[in-house]
């Protein structure tokens, strides 16, 4: 194959985002083009005065070389015409905030786009606003703060406003009342540290993750009463030291109304299938991705890799689990797929930990994932490699490991060793695949 610079092909250009189409007649161009040269083109057949970045795709995934090095992987010949699909670039995350903490952070969730959630080692709660103001710091916890909850429209259908889970072994639910936010409830019946909570996309339910093996249910909503008497399960289990400590909560108990047991080891994730509220996935120290029916408690699904699940998250949009490991790597699980134990995509880059993954809110093919290697990557999984890699710009943070992530419309919410919630803004056209298709 004349791979020369002076070699060319007939190409066609398609856009589905309706204001950046172009005539698609086909049109000539060298083998030796790359997006930059490509983006050219499409600005100029757009006239545009100010130029837009675009991204190429080939049979759903991006263009990373030359044409010609595409054609010679895909052992094609320059006589077939190639179509492209062009998008616009997304510009690189930029961090627009950082709010300090004097301890570790373990957890982040954004309740909006002007209140984040944060738990810590220190076993405070804190809810910031977007003026950088800590509004509120949240005390009932006798341990480290393992993770938070966000509860988004609590007015509709609970008082609940959010959900922390501690390694005292209890989730606190969240409340405003006469105007204070105060704890509703304690979720008690675990005997080890609860490490992952997710609440159900109608905000009727919560599952929480535990290191004592289990996944247990709850609904969302405060009892009337507290529910002590069907809670004797933890009350034998706990060590009598960690029950005193636990007995000066002077607030509700509530039983949980479900137990899933399976797992061998502690189950550090936990999230809804928001397709299909009644399952749930999972991930552990046992290196299995679980699939569970919370109504019936039966795990319908196993799916084996060779290292430690540390964070799972699904999206309705691609219907994907990406899952962070301690081999580095995000991994991506087809729940749908007949053989449910292969993994669909494994993306390797970072070079430590994979901690923590977040699905973008409105796209099919953008997810984030945050290391112990203190990068944030950001991913398109129609590439092999990360679109963006985003270091930490302060000092402080430089080489600290980061625990947690999360990302809610155009922004991501990171943090970590250092105690800094780091937010960044993304490209939300971008981030929102609906935007494409719009005029």
């Amino acid at each position: 194959m004349d791979t020369s610079s002076g070699a060319q092909i007939q190409i066609r250009l398609v856009a589905k985002q309706l204001k950046y189409a172009v005539p698609d007649a086909p049109i000539v161009v060298p083998q030796q083009l790359q997006r930059y040269g490509l983006s050219e083109i499409v600005n100029h057949l757009l006239g545009n005065e100010k130029p837009v970045p675009f991204d190429f795709l080939v049979d759903g995934q991006f263009l990373r070389g030359t044409i010609a090095t595409y054609l010679a992987e895909k052992s094609l010949s320059a006589e077939n015409m190639l179509t492209l699909e062009y998008i616009e670039s997304m510009l690189p995350p930029t961090e627009i905030a950082s709010y300090s903490h004097d301890d570790w952070i373990s957890s982040v969730a954004a309740a909006g786009s002007d209140r984040f959630v944060v738990g810590s080692y220190d076993g405070v709660v804190r809810v910031w606003n977007a003026q950088s103001e800590c509004e509120d710091e949240l005390r009932a916890h006798d341990s480290a703060v393992k993770c938070v909850a966000a509860v988004r429209d609590a007015a509709k259908r609970s008082k609940v406003e959010l959900i922390s889970g501690s390694q005292d072994r209890t989730a606190v639910a969240w409340g405003t009342k006469s105007g204070q936010r105060k704890p509703l409830y304690a979720a008690r019946g675990h005997t080890d540290s609860i490490d992952s909570v997710a609440v159900n996309p109608s905000n009727t339910h919560f599952v929480t993750a535990s290191a004592d093996s289990t996944i247990r249910f709850w609904t969302l909503a405060a009892p009337k009463q507290s529910e002590d008497s069907q809670i004797a399960e933890s009350a034998v289990s706990a060590p009598a030291a960690k029950k005193r400590k636990a007995a000066h909560l002077d607030i509700m108990t509530k039983a949980a109304i479900g137990t899933l047991n399976g797992h061998v080891g502690p189950v550090t994730s936990v999230c809804f299938n928001a397709d299909q509220e009644s399952q749930v996935f999972s991930g552990g120290w046992d290196h299995s991705v679980r699939t569970w029916d919370v109504a019936s408690g039966v795990n319908v699904a196993t799916s084996l890799c060779d290292k430690v699940v540390l964070d799972i998250d699904y999206s309705m949009h691609s219907r994907l689990i990406a899952t962070g490991h301690a081999d580095q790597s995000v991994r991506l699980w087809d729940p749908r797929s007949e053989d449910s134990t292969v993994v669909k995509l494994r993306l390797s880059s970072h070079k430590g930990f994979v901690s923590s993954v977040a699905w973008a809110p409105a796209s099919a093919y953008m997810l984030a994932s945050a290391s112990h290697d203190s990068t944030i990557k950001v991913w398109d999984i129609r590439s092999r490699t990360p679109l963006y890699t985003v270091h930490a710009t302060s000092e402080k943070d430089k080489g600290k490991k980061l625990l947690a992530l999360d990302w809610h419309k155009s922004l991501l919410l990171a943090g970590g060793e250092s105690g800094s919630l780091r937010i960044h803004a993304v490209n939300s056209q971008y981030s929102d695949d609906q935007d494409r298709t719009s005029a």
